[in-house]
């Protein structure tokens, strides 16, 4: 009886995944490439670049976010680089509230929209130079929060910067 009950057990089981394997998957890769003999921009092991990166709350009152250090990898022919914010990162909420105060340091640097951050760079390479910079993103809670509504939530946003090399 034991051995009947396991081989209807196991059997089971099998169909089971056989007809999930029948449906199929689907995957996805998007796939982009850039080529600039002027200037390469990376994380530090020169070969990728951030995706997804979390804002952390600096203590319990869970009233100001910062990013962690991101090391940002800058190869260029000239010493010199320009680093601007293509749109203004905001981070919201689906419903629209969204952290205010969000500020952008590159370098240690302010990175402000509208205006192109100079860096220049120091560390002589082959062929040009190659410096490893931070990037670091910090924002505050929302406080134009509706009455009666919360500041909880999942809040996104995208950072997209433009790195320029010396015009």
């Amino acid at each position: 009886m034991k051995k009947i009950l396991l081989s209807v057990v196991a059997a089971a089981i099998l169909s089971t995944g056989m007809a999930h394997a029948a449906e199929g998957v689907k995957k996805e890769i998007t796939i982009v490439a850039n080529i600039n003999d002027a200037i390469f921009v990376s994380k530090p092991d020169g070969s990728t670049w951030y995706d997804k990166e979390e804002l952390f709350a600096k203590d319990y009152t869970q009233t100001e976010f910062t990013s962690n250090d991101l090391p940002v990898r800058v190869y260029t022919t000239d010493n010199e680089v320009n680093v601007s914010l293509v749109q203004p990162l905001t981070v919201n909420r689906a419903d629209g509230a969204q952290l205010s105060d969000v500020a952008i340091s590159f370098a240690g640097k302010p990175v402000v929209q509208g205006t192109a951050l100079k860096v220049i760079q120091t560390s002589v390479a082959p062929g040009g130079y190659d410096n490893t910079y931070t990037l670091k993103i910090n924002a505050k809670a929302p406080t134009n929060i509706a009455a009666g509504t919360t500041t909880n939530g999942a809040y996104q946003g995208e950072l997209v910067m433009l790195f320029e090399p010396k015009p």
